[in-house]
């Protein structure tokens, strides 16, 4: 029988304290009250726990935290860590807090042994005492960030900019308690009860409950909502349970190694460091009992029903066949990687938010919000891609997420009943929670993030293909490869300057190394330029050496495409030939730029910026027809490349797109390969991944909707 977590939490009894925190907080996020903030002169994070000036009780997560290593290789306690030099955020939870914690684990664990599946909390005793040392880090490490956040640094429901130092997100919402108070939760069951004590090395927020994001795998998290019995269910028939079961992707994998030499331009003088981890994660984009109501599904028989109806009959009765209707219509809510709700943490939707923890990047500017801002996403429903939309600014929908955004707001649709499945919003935390009927949520699991659409979705090709992705595709070349965003190098937090991140052969499964001299480095969100970087959405990818790889393009519906690739002129640039499925695709491409030695491209360029086509928007215009005939597009006008003085990349002396080919693409796999063909020694022959474009041949020849500047 199916438990509701939330029935366990209603028998905490922690309501005591919420009266604490009611006058901390107004009825407006926007509007917290700052003047709650208590400054702990001259003392550690370790300072304020030990002494507990309010005395809210502290002494057993200070024991907690003291028994808890900081790391493998190191004997050092927390303790001793958060009473050294650094920047810290602690949620410190009170002895009454801990203590329940404790009796619930237990329980859970101790209840379930004569059940047919035990449920191994890693608690076996209420004690804390008992409490093993492994156990006490694990605990300990979900309550510390390691960057200082004030309560005023998070503005709506999403995720801390930085994971926790376990490697976890750490979740935070919003709500009004009975006197329209606000009060802020973490991971959506621990209260803040007094926030922003500033010690000299950090930040402390007491809560009123241990900060515990759940340790289990995604799908056996989830099938303890009963609110999603037929979704969980039917996950389980069509065998993705075993899918969502996947997280540790090498048992061997040493996360200590560097590069083998360091980056050609680095400013860190030293080999960078590997990613952190390598594990798999995924979003589960889960749908209710009630919204499958809404189209008439109540039990097994008229969920299949349902899918067959749009996916066909094939492999009838074979739910864990990928040709089978059930399994498309699951594996099509199941997205390859963990997806945040909010941009501002790492591994969001879209990249709105992030802003001023990257040394100065600010989205803001860089990515206006005037624009939409989207990215796509493939599912495990073979050969299909989610398309996601934060609107701008200007729309009435400007603060919804939206998954298969139709810019004609689904009033113009191939099949008039694709209109109930496509702009489907993503729920933020507490209209999921009200939705499902709970009095809480957890959507952050060990392998991957739940969250609640007010639709089903429903891929279908000709819908897809005529409407939603009938646009020019942008992706941003660090969200291709899902690795990444799952073991947090995307948005990885600059420090000390550059801090490039090694990418090792084969940590990409999309991703394929030819020879021994291709180093591929992922460089972190940095301020952009206008004459220097111009990076879509901050970071990049760069590939240092005598390179030759190639990666897998995300699959788009059959058609013919025209394919381009974004990057910026450098003088640390070579010559690259392209090839689309090992075919040569035209002549080598000269990408160096240096001063008065510009490619002819570059120079033309730097003449229409500075001087006779200045200003001359009809002479740029016609700039841009002979441009395309060389098989070269400006940057876009929608990404700027310097906020300060408002030009875009594409007023940018050395942010360009080639055209790489025009191809049909077919069902199925196809690779882009980059060989470096640079004869001589004379330049660094870095290759810079900025961006990949798949644009529709239709988008290109409609002259009654010209593609924009965009």
């Amino acid at each position: 029988m199916k438990k509701n977590f939330l029935t366990r939490i209603k028998s905490l009894a922690l309501l005591s304290m919420i009266g604490v925190v009611g006058a901390a907080f107004t009825a407006c996020t926007e509007d917290i009250d700052q003047s709650n903030r208590y400054t702990f002169v001259g003392k550690t994070i370790t300072d304020y726990i030990e002494e507990d000036p309010d005395n809210f009780g502290f002494s057993k997560f200070s024991y907690l935290l003291d028994k808890a290593h900081i790391g493998k290789s190191s004997s050092s306690s927390i303790l001793k860590t958060l009473s050294t030099y650094g920047a810290y955020t602690c949620f410190a939870p009170t002895d009454e807090a801990i203590d329940i914690y404790l009796q619930e684990q237990y329980e859970i664990w101790h209840n379930s042994l004569d059940s047919a599946e035990i449920e191994d909390t890693g608690i076996y005793s209420p004690y804390l005492e008992d409490l093993s040392d492994s156990m006490a880090t694990v605990i300990a490490k979900n309550h510390i960030i390691e960057a200082a956040f004030f309560t005023t640094d998070i503005k709506s429901d999403g995720a801390f900019p930085k994971n926790n130092i376990n490697n976890r997100f750490t979740t935070v919402s919003f709500e009004n308690d009975e006197q329209g108070n606000v009060v802020i939760l973490i991971n959506n069951s621990a209260q803040i009860i007094k926030a922003d004590y500033e010690a000299e090395n950090g930040i402390v927020h007491v809560v009123d409950h241990v900060v515990a994001p759940s340790n289990k795998l995604l799908c056996d998290h989830f099938a303890q909502y009963e609110e999603f019995s037929i979704h969980s269910d039917a996950i389980t028939i069509t065998g993705l349970d075993e899918v969502l079961r996947i997280y540790e992707l090498d048992p061997n994998y040493d996360p200590y190694m560097t590069s083998p030499i360091k980056m050609s331009t680095s400013a860190m003088g030293a080999k960078a460091p590997y990613p952190e981890t390598y594990v798999q994660k995924y979003t589960l984009l889960a749908v209710t009992n009630t919204t499958y109501a809404k189209y008439g599904i109540t039990d097994f028989a008229s969920l299949v029903a349902y899918a067959e109806r749009w996916y066909g009959e094939e492999a009838k009765g074979d739910y864990k066949n990928p040709e089978n209707a059930l399994y498309k219509l699951i594996s099509y809510h199941i997205i390859d990687r963990q997806l945040l709700y909010n941009g501002t943490a790492p591994g969001g939707f879209v990249m709105d938010g992030l802003n001023d923890t990257h040394d100065g990047y600010k989205a803001s500017e860089n990515i206006p919000n005037t624009f939409d801002r989207y990215d796509y996403f493939e599912t495990l429903h073979p050969y299909s891609i989610i398309k996601a939309t934060r609107p701008s600014i200007n729309s009435p929908r400007k603060d919804d997420l939206i998954l298969n955004y139709s810019q004609e707001e689904g009033t113009v649709v191939k099949n008039s009943e694709m209109k109930e499945h496509i702009n489907v919003r993503v729920l933020p935390i507490s209209e999921a929670t009200e939705l499902a009927g709970l009095e809480k949520f957890d959507d952050n699991t060990l392998n991957g993030s739940i969250h609640v659409i007010d639709r089903l979705l429903i891929y279908n090709e000709d819908e897809m293909k005529g409407n939603v992705l009938n646009e020019r595709m942008r992706w941003d070349s660090s969200s291709l490869f899902p690795e990444l965003t799952n073991n947090g190098v995307r948005w990885h937090e600059r420090k000390d300057g550059w801090k490039e991140i090694y990418i090792p052969d084969g940590f990409c499964k999309r991703l394929k190394v030819n020879n021994e001299s291709t180093l591929p480095f992922y460089l972190p969100p940095h301020p952009n330029q206008l004459n220097g970087w111009a990076n879509y959405q901050g970071d990049e990818i760069l590939v240092d050496g005598q390179y030759d790889f190639q990666y897998r393009i995300p699959h788009v519906p059959e058609g013919t495409y025209e394919i381009r690739f974004g990057f910026g002129f450098s003088s640390a640039r070579g010559i690259c030939q392209f090839y689309l499925d090992n075919k040569i695709t035209g002549i080598p491409v000269d990408m160096f730029y240096y001063d008065n030695k510009r490619t002819m491209i570059a120079e033309d360029m730097a003449t229409i910026i500075d001087g006779a086509f200045a200003g001359d928007q009809d002479a740029i215009d016609e700039y841009d027809k002979i441009l395309r005939n060389r098989g070269w597009m400006k940057g876009p006008a929608s990404v700027f490349s310097n906020g300060s003085d408002s030009k875009s990349m594409r007023e940018s002396k050395v942010a360009y797109r080639r055209i790489v080919t025009q191809a049909h693409l077919t069902k199925g796999d196809h690779w882009l390969r980059f060989k470096d063909v640079t004869v001589g020694g004379g330049n660094l022959r870095q290759f810079s991944q900025d961006y990949l474009e798949i644009v529709p041949k239709s988008v290109i020849t409609d002259p009654a909707r010209p593609e924009d500047k965009n």
